[in-house]
């Protein structure tokens, strides 16, 4: 082999190499993750109009084995409403079922998880979750972590401190926290934060929306960088972008579509990009019967975009 053609092997194995290495994503700037929403377990209740509980534990287990079935999951996070009702041996039942799912699980808490006075406070069922899961290690429903470098992940707990309502509120002190946690956050990490109750309604219900959206809007417009909201309450399935903020509202496991999310975030340089993926129980008799059960399933269901998109979003 003369020495021109030696040279001219090594330049474009060189150019390869930085090709490669400048385009192409490693492993430490990608994270995936599952959402599961509104699991309703129960295993005392009878159907409602619009919510398949009699099989909560069925469709619950097919998810867990499709998740089992995934690779490359970072963690799964359940964004609230676990149980159907307030009590602990339901919360114990379904803590041990999640157990079985061979990636860390997460949870935020929902309006159906606690009650403000009773067995099954806020605090009792942080003790509960914390004898189940030793990965949960925070002392409030409002807490953050870093599933990755490149990644901050945020919880906050939208959940009522008194009385009983389907409406979210964000404290003052924990929107105090929340901005904190964002201004100490490398600006780029890419910031996913997980509630139940969805900042961006995907559809009007003033029963069920945050009563204190404005301020929450306020803190997170202080800061120009992408922030992905994973959020369930609505069971309905919408994606909608807000200009640097990107609203994602995953159905309930025991109503139409009976499905979850997987999702695959590629932070960059530049941008940051959002692979959303969904996936429907495999129980097609108990979807169908769910679908029954629903009135305006369509608008659940959701278009072809609400489903599976690939988003990207500029820093």
């Amino acid at each position: 082999m003369n020495k021109f053609l030696q040279n001219l092997i090594v330049a474009f194995a060189l150019a390869l190499f930085i090709f490669f290495t400048h385009n192409e994503p490693s492993i430490s700037n990608t994270l995936e993750f599952v959402q599961v929403s509104d699991i309703h377990y129960s295993t005392t209740r009878a159907n409602t109009t619009y919510k398949l509980l009699e099989r909560s534990r069925d469709i619950l287990l097919d998810v867990i084995a499709q998740i089992n079935e995934m690779k490359n999951v970072d963690f799964v996070m359940i964004t609230g409403d676990a149980i159907d009702q307030p009590i602990k041996s339901s919360a114990e039942d379904v803590f041990t079922l999640l157990n079985t799912m061979k990636y860390p699980w997460y949870m935020a808490l929902g309006n159906h998880d606690t009650t403000t006075s009773g067995t099954l406070t806020k605090q009792c069922l942080l003790s509960v979750v914390k004898n189940y899961n030793t990965k949960f290690v925070f002392d409030k429903w409002y807490y953050s972590f870093v599933p990755k470098q490149g990644f901050k992940v945020i919880v906050l707990d939208g959940a009522k401190n008194s009385g009983v309502s389907s409406n979210g509120n964000i404290p003052a002190d924990e929107l105090s926290w929340l901005d904190n946690e964002l201004k100490s956050t490398n600006k780029n990490d890419a910031v996913i934060i997980f509630m139940h109750f969805p900042l961006y309604e995907p559809f009007p219900s003033p029963h069920h929306k945050i009563i204190n959206s404005d301020e929450l809007y306020k803190v997170l417009d202080k800061y120009n960088r992408p922030i992905a909201l994973f959020t369930g309450h609505y069971h309905t399935t919408k994606i909608k972008q807000e200009g640097h903020l990107l609203h994602v509202s995953t159905p309930s496991l025991v109503c139409y579509p009976d499905a979850f999310r997987s999702v695959k975030v590629v932070n960059s340089k530049k941008q940051v990009e959002y692979d959303i993926k969904f996936h429907e129980t495999r129980l097609t008799d108990a979807q169908r019967r769910a679908k029954m059960l629903t009135f305006g399933s369509s608008s659940y269901y959701g278009t072809d975009s609400d489903r599976n998109t690939v988003i990207l979003m500029d820093k």
